[in-house]
């Protein structure tokens, strides 16, 4: 068995595996666990349990932080605003480029998931954050048991294999661009978090966490890749969830559903460990395939509707940050050439 077999194989048995549980126990914010468990069985090896009581740990903090935000700070736009920005420049500021990716996502999801909910009432937003904080520890326990059953180390040592372990050139960036890029995407991410808070926003609430973790990718600010990227993952994962939503209306059962989300992974999987430069596309595609696909099914007539409403925040999320993020960077770089052009004058 090739590596890329294998890996696609325990994606794809992973996902199925972690649906199939979720959904069919269907606790509070079951859909959220395929959702995490990705994240993790797409590494190529096991993160170790230490690294992830480490994680455990950052989300533990994040939903604390906005528990308290929502009940202490919320109410007060003073306060909140001033402690929002600086809380966002810390999350995209501190990661340095040995730092896991995943910090940012969970630290960000705490503080701005719960203040969000808690429009809906204090104790509703106590409940997502413990129902969070659950579904990281299950998506964890997958993560773990698939790479044990199906690690690396079966795959026959080919090229791919090789290859995939050549070193990657990392890019120096100078701490006083580092900061500059923090701020922009504090900027773009704190604008989100006003306009959604002031007008409670919270029915979009899929929106604005998708801006503030998109706005926190300094390193493809106003980039036509990063442009490119994230609408062409939106429409990937919209057209396949499309597809699997129309059928699961003609066939709304639990096996047709687990037999639909394990061909999509297959799919999803096969074209995740390709040779493909769309790879990472079809990653973060899959994500939001997995994402529509868990918040839209449901048993209520209005299931369809929030379905494409859905689809529509994704998108709109994509733009706004998009545009957030060349207009900041448009106000923000003149100065520096300006301030570069006195200096050496």
């Amino acid at each position: 068995m090739s590596l890329q077999t294998l890996r696609t194989l325990r994606l794809a048995l992973g996902i199925t595996t972690a649906v199939a549980v979720s959904y069919g126990i269907g606790w509070p914010l079951a859909y959220v666990v395929p959702i995490l468990t990705v994240l993790f069985l797409a590494i190529p090896v096991w993160i170790s349990w230490p690294a992830a009581v480490k994680i455990m740990v950052l989300l533990a903090v994040g939903l604390l932080i906005g528990v308290l935000i929502s009940e202490f700070v919320l109410h007060f736009p003073l306060l909140c605003v001033p402690l929002y920005a600086l809380l966002f420049f810390m999350i995209y500021y501190t990661p340095g480029p040995d730092a896991s990716p995943l910090v940012p996502l969970f630290m960000t999801m705490g503080i701005t998931m719960i203040p969000i909910i808690s429009f809906s009432g204090t104790m509703v937003s106590h409940l997502v954050a413990t129902a969070l904080l659950f579904d990281m520890a299950v998506a964890l326990f997958f993560a773990w048991l698939f790479h044990s059953l199906l690690p690396d180390s079966l795959a026959a040592k080919t090229a791919t294999a090789a290859k995939s372990s050549a070193p990657v050139r990392v890019v120096e960036v100078t701490e006083k661009e580092k900061i500059r890029l923090a701020l922009v995407s504090t900027i773009v991410a704190s604008t989100a978090v006003i306009i959604f808070f002031a007008l409670n926003l919270s029915q979009y609430a899929l929106a604005m966490l998708f801006i503030c973790i998109m706005a926190g990718t300094p390193d493809q600010n106003a980039s036509v890749k990063f442009i490119k990227g994230s609408a062409l993952a939106t429409v990937i994962g919209g057209v396949a969830v499309i597809i699997a939503y129309n059928l699961l209306v003609v066939s709304p059962t639990y096996l047709f559903m687990v037999f639909l989300v394990l061909l999509f992974s297959l799919l999803f999987s096969e074209l995740i460990y390709s040779d493909s430069p769309l790879a990472p596309a079809f990653q973060s595609g899959f994500t939001t395939f997995l994402v529509l696909l868990g918040s839209s099914t449901g048993g209520t007539d209005a299931a369809a509707s929030d379905f494409y409403v859905r689809i529509g925040q994704i998108l709109f999320a994509g733009l706004f940050t998009v545009l957030g993020l060349v207009v900041v960077e448009h106000l923000l770089r003149p100065r520096t050439k300006r301030s570069s052009q006195v200096t050496t004058s």
